[in-house]
């Protein structure tokens, strides 16, 4: 594609800037793939009853194995972090924060969070190894992405990787054009999933403007699982542990070190306790009198 638009670094066809305008003017995703009054602005809380399921469907939740987990992923049917279409959305679907509308179409629906996928990444680095054996399942879902809104849709391969190099990303190689709809794989899932414990924005479905799908999937794309597999596999508790304090140490800003801190505060509460005392002292101030904690 080509044109003077540019958006991640890659080139978009310049006609198509009037409709991000429209897109981000009122409600531009039809009506039909809209909720009552689900903007995706509006907190998604992670309580049971929030899901629409009872309490015992949690406790039977929380006794499933990583395995059984990952083989309920088969039942997503509905839009979530790192799976939305039309909103890239900032969220740590472990704990009860609040998502954070990072960009897209206003007006999209807001994410579920499905309690197999929240209750994998509450626990951590010990779902890590069958996310990652699980990154090539094909495993089909329920949820269906694309279709006559989007004026562009392509499989990509874009990653964020564990060593990050400030102000500049790995650019994406692959780009090609999905015609119809797709079908969100396992494996995609497991991409996101990933992303979500060891801090890193894994998107296997987000939108780009204007009016175009990216779709990062393993499974189109196997050179993510290579990836994953180069920065993640075999990584232990003090690995997290180390990861997310560089994180947070390289952080200048709240949104860049906030995400860290917040993982470090949930997976490791007694360290993060004695850096509330130590070297991030200022930043975990900062972060705890953040709107964005305030839960």
């Amino acid at each position: 594609m080509t044109g003077s638009e540019l958006l991640d670094g890659r080139p978009k066809k310049a006609y198509l800037l009037w409709f991000s305008l429209l897109c981000f003017a009122g409600p531009a995703v039809p009506q039909k793939t809209q909720e009552a009054a689900a903007l995706i602005s509006k907190p998604t809380a992670t309580s049971s009853s929030e899901f629409g399921m009872p309490s015992a469907h949690s406790t039977k939740i929380t006794n499933m194995s990583v395995g059984e987990l990952i083989d309920d992923l088969v039942n997503i049917d509905a839009q979530a972090p790192g799976l939305h279409s039309t909103a890239i959305v900032g969220a740590f679907i472990a704990d009860n924060s609040h998502d954070e509308f990072e960009g897209g179409v206003i007006g999209s629906v807001a994410p579920k969070k499905f309690p197999q996928m929240t209750e994998l990444v509450r626990r951590g680095i010990s779902s890590l190894p069958l996310l990652i054996e699980h990154l090539d399942d094909k495993r089909p879902t329920k949820l269906v992405v694309g279709g006559k809104f989007f004026m562009f849709a392509y499989f990509s391969d874009e990653y964020d990787p564990k060593t990050r190099v400030p102000q500049k990303r790995p650019a994406a190689v692959l780009e090609e054009n999905i015609e119809g709809t797709y079908t969100v794989r396992v494996g995609d899932v497991c991409y996101v999933l990933i992303g979500q414990i060891v801090n890193r924005d894994l998107l296997a479905i987000r939108y780009q403007p204007s009016a175009g799908l990216v779709v990062n999937s393993p499974i189109e794309a196997p050179v993510l699982i290579k990836q994953v597999k180069r920065d993640w596999s075999d990584i232990d508790a003090n690995a997290h542990m180390a990861s997310l304090l560089t994180d947070a140490r390289a952080g200048r800003d709240l949104w860049e070190f906030g995400p860290a801190l917040r993982r470090l505060r949930f997976y490791y509460p007694n360290d993060y306790r004695q850096q509330a005392v130590g070297p991030l002292k200022e930043k975990i101030r900062k972060f705890e009198s953040s709107k964005a904690t305030q839960e």
